[in-house]
């Protein structure tokens, strides 16, 4: 797992939701959120940015930081 930097927002209904993450020097934009789900040590989010890579992203409640757990898939290459 790779600490990272993620700008949210939480609604008046106490969601968490990424709006943007960088990892490295690279900024990601998210462009839509997939499945969540909590366990006892944060909550996960599979995220997609807008060159249709999908990652996983924890926010972890020991530290309260953001996490990259990995890059699930790339999108297809287009010829």
């Amino acid at each position: 797992m790779e600490k990272i930097e993620v700008t949210t927002r939480f609604t008046r209904d106490d969601r968490l939701i990424p709006l943007e993450f960088v990892v490295g020097d690279e900024n990601y934009p998210v462009l839509n959120i997939g499945r969540q789900w909590e366990t006892k040590d944060g909550r996960h989010f599979l995220v997609m940015d807008f060159s249709e890579r999908t990652h996983h992203l924890f926010f972890q409640l020991l530290d309260l930081n953001w996490y990259l757990v990995r890059d699930i898939k790339s999108p297809p290459h287009r010829t």
